[in-house]
């Protein structure tokens, strides 16, 4: 509605004031206020109300003028449509954006369409007027289009510079400062235009040009629409140049167009003016950019862990971080910008960064990546990188960390968590070198220590016992040596040492440390507060006699270790081939051992055990048995001690009393099952735990179980063989003294320890029917028990005559040969299936 109303009223006025003698208003701005409107509405629609109410507006003014209704309607539909199509053509070809009249080729473009639309509708207009093609058509065209022409080319450009916002921020003139260039420019246009003798025109351009270039093409339009009125008032009054001039309608079209190039002036001004700003401020952008980019990178270089020091191609300091003077200890004078590698270094060494010889120069001509070693023990990993323009770009990591773990973790690999001590793989390796040593010359000894009844004693004491006795074990052992050697633990209570001598070595120097050692050990250990002793067997292998390779070494070692162990323990041995092709068997067996505990090579066997008075079978003793698929059949008398000595006896006995109780649960329920003891299961604090774990397992009661352990393995720990032999008895399981009568204390051990039943040893009965003697002590022996309440068997019945003898004596049990043969289960048929309640077959108690 603004719009219409101004365009109306400009028609009114144009029509009332400024025509001339063809009827022709000679300034017409209407068109050029619709036609900024257009340019500036924002849709089509909008575009589509201003026209309408323009041309009812405009139609208005020419009725108030007094024009007939056929002029009143075709005079404003040629306007608007001019405006429209304008409108329409500089969207095409300057694009659907706001005008910039900074750029010199939208100016010319705006001017091509304001010059060439109203041509057609100056001629539509001029036919409307004129009536038709008749005379004065001519002139009414000409008119028509300069009034068209001037007005759109003067005002739409200043409205659309008046209306837009600059494109770039710029400072905001004061008040004070346009009052004053309004005023100058006031007062030369009175000058100008109030006098008519002095064509003075020329004074207003640079006052124009003035404005623009201080306020800007905004306010530079604001001056040309000022003078523009204030030209076209004072020509029309017939004042100033003009009045020197034509005819008053040229006047007017010359000040019309004065004031057009007035404005194409200021807008030029004002067009590099704003390049001028346009340039400076990308300029202050793209600076204010790398600024903010430079800190951005100062920040991301000062953030990093990691030391940054660029050179240039001529070796020189471009660019640090704190990192990097943090690694080397410099401060930033003295490695400031332009400062060459040459001096760098020096200043490093100075510091106290890097040693004095380690200060080589980087060859800054290739890539690479080195690890530097610092003075204070740091370890610096240098990577460089030389970019395509010759620079080089060096980061400076600090690993030291990194370092330390992966020393650590290759401690680990190579040490025992335990004792710290190198493990086998550690000492392999040094075995290695030491038989290359050895073949140039240098002798060397190779020995395996092994802390005797180790496994007792950690059964006894503890796990956390048994690592603290270790971990003494292994100073003492590191303590006996010289830091040449190498102590390591093989695993569990073993350990090894490499023994390096002089050219001179001898049997006798390794003999020297070998009994050292067992010295040292000997000493009392406090555990817990308690002092403890043990004993070491040591085996000493020497190449390259004894072997050149690992393997044979110390497997010669282990020979002789093994014979340290079986001829008494505590001691040291030298491997001898001639010696120890024995022990080499018995180190095989004992390996062999091991093998058969996992696949289960062993089988139990019975031997019957009858009434000494009706002779029917009361009892069965569990044998153990091994059948090795190539040594054929081995004794227990040979296994029995390698499984004490290795501690797989625990495992074996525990395995044997499963067997035997599974197999005594199908027995009748009169028939009992003994199982033998060993001394280190009596020892064993755990063992009687597990026997009621099986006896619950197997279901069979405890009465029926019987024990039997020799006098021996009792005296070894009298006061924890009671305690296992009380806590049995609690659960309703018998004791039985084996083999008794070769003990060194058999009567003591019948007064102190709940036994329920002794084994007559087979030497008190294999003399029976000849010896008077050997009768009274085996009487005797039989008396004793009865009258402390003991039952007795007598072992090794192999005669009628020792049966009827031991009988008739009064033992309760017999055992031997002539009694029954050990056999297996199935071969006794004795299952509950195939017993009779009165005891077996009358040929197997007398066989």
């Amino acid at each position: 509605m603004t719009t219409a109303m101004a365009h109306g009223t400009a028609v009114y006025l144009a029509a009332a004031w400024t025509r001339d003698a063809s009827d022709i208003s000679v300034i017409w701005p209407a068109n050029g206020i619709l036609l900024a409107a257009l340019l500036i509405a924002p849709r089509d629609r909008t575009r589509f109300e201003i026209a309408v109410a323009c041309f009812v507006f405009g139609a208005a003014g020419y009725l108030g003028n007094g024009d007939p209704w056929s002029n009143a309607l075709a005079f404003p539909v040629i306007n608007v449509s001019e405006c429209l199509v304008s409108a329409y053509l500089l969207g095409l070809v300057c694009g659907r954006r706001p005008l910039d009249f900074a750029r010199p080729w939208t100016v010319s473009r705006f001017v091509a369409v304001a010059a060439g639309v109203p041509l057609f509708s100056a001629a539509a207009g001029a036919l409307v007027a004129a009536g038709g093609l008749r005379d004065g058509y001519d002139m009414l065209f000409v008119n028509w289009y300069l009034s068209d022409t001037l007005g759109i080319l003067v005002l739409t450009p200043a409205i659309l510079l008046i209306w837009q916002q600059p494109r770039l921020a710029v400072p905001t003139p004061s008040g004070e400062e346009i009052a004053r260039h309004f005023l100058l420019l006031t007062g030369v246009s009175l000058i100008v235009f109030v006098q008519s003798s002095v064509p003075l025109l020329f004074l207003i351009i640079p006052v124009s040009v003035l404005i623009a270039f201080r306020l800007g093409p905004q306010y530079a339009a604001m001056g040309t629409l000022w003078l523009t009125a204030l030209s076209l008032v004072c020509t029309y009054q017939v004042m100033g140049p003009a009045a020197l001039m034509g005819e008053p309608t040229t006047r007017i079209w010359i000040i019309q167009l004065f004031c057009f190039v007035n404005l194409l002036t200021s807008l030029a001004v004002a067009a590099e003016i704003a390049d001028r700003d346009r340039l400076r401020g990308e300029l202050m952008r793209v600076s204010a950019l790398a600024d903010d980019r430079r800190r951005l990178l100062d920040s991301a270089m000062e953030a990093m862990s990691q030391g940054i020091c660029l050179f240039d191609s001529d070796g020189r300091i471009a660019l640090r971080n704190s990192r990097f003077l943090e690694i080397y200890g410099l401060t930033r004078p003295e490695a400031r910008i332009g400062t060459s590698l040459v001096s760098l270094l020096e200043k490093c060494q100075a510091a106290g960064a890097i040693p004095k010889d380690g200060g080589a120069l980087l060859d800054l001509s290739v890539d690479c990546d080195i690890e530097q070693q610092l003075t204070d023990g740091r370890h610096i990993r240098i990577s460089q990188r030389v970019m395509p323009e010759g620079s080089v770009i060096c980061t400076y990591t600090d690993f030291t960390m990194e370092k330390r773990v992966e020393g650590e973790l290759l401690h680990r690999t190579l040490h025992d968590v335990l004792t710290d001590l190198p493990n086998r793989r550690l000492l392999v390796e040094r075995i290695k070198k030491a038989l290359t040593a050895a073949k140039r010359g240098r002798d060397v000894a190779v020995m395996l220590i092994d802390i005797d009844d180790f496994k007792s004693i950690n059964d006894t004491l503890g796990h956390v016992a048994g690592d603290e006795l270790l971990r003494v074990v292994a100073r003492r052992l590191v303590g006996c040596v010289r830091e040449a050697d190498t102590v390591a633990r093989l695993g569990g209570d073993e350990f090894a040492l490499l023994f390096s001598g002089n050219d001179q070595l001898s049997s006798t120097d390794a003999g020297t440390v070998a009994q050292r050692i067992l010295e040292e050990i000997r000493k009392p250990i406090e555990i817990d507060g308690k002092p403890v002793r043990i004993g070491m067997s040591i085996g000493i292998a020497r190449p390259p006699a004894d072997g050149t390779t690992v393997d044979e070494i110390l497997k010669a070692a282990d020979v002789a270790l093994y014979k340290a162990k079986r001829t008494g323990r505590g001691r040291f041995a030298f491997f001898d081939a001639a010696e120890d092709a024995m022990a080499c068997s018995a180190r095989r067996l004992e390996s062999e051992l091991r093998r058969a505990v996992e696949e289960k090579e062993f089988r139990v066997v019975y031997q019957p055990i009858t009434s000494g008075g009706t002779g029917e079978i009361a009892a069965l003793e569990a044998l153990i048995r091994w059948h090795h698929p190539e040594l054929g059949l081995i004794s227990p008398a040979e296994f029995i001690p390698l499984a004490e000595r290795n501690g797989l006896i625990s495992e074996i006995g525990d395995w044997v009393l499963e067997e035997a109780c599974r197999d005594a649960a199908r027995l009748p329920s009169n028939i009992r099952i003994s199982v033998n003891l060993s001394r280190v299961q009596v020892c064993d604090p755990h063992f009687v735990s597990r026997v009621s774990e099986t006896l619950a397992r197997t279901g069979l009661p405890a009465a029926r179980l019987e024990f039997e352990v020799t006098e021996t393995a009792v005296i070894q720990d009298e006061e924890n063989a009671r305690k296992v032999l009380q806590e049995l008895q609690a659960l309703g399981i018998t004791a039985a003294i084996d083999d008794f009568g070769v003990g060194q204390s058999a009567l003591s051990c019948l007064k102190s320890l709940p036994i329920g039943r002794i084994k007559i040893d087979r030497s008190f009965i294999s003399d029976l029917a000849s010896d008077h003697k050997a009768r009274s002590v085996f009487v005797a022996v039989v008396s004793l028990a009865k009258s402390l309440g003991i039952k007795t068997t007598a072992e090794g019945i192999e005669t009628e005559h020792q049966r009827i003898i031991a009988a008739l004596a009064g033992c309760d049990h017999l055992q031997g040969y002539l009694l029954g043969r050990p056999m297996s289960f199935d071969e006794l048929g004795l299952g509950t299936d195939a017993a009779s309640a009165h005891g077996p077959p009358s040929s197997l108690a007398r066989a």
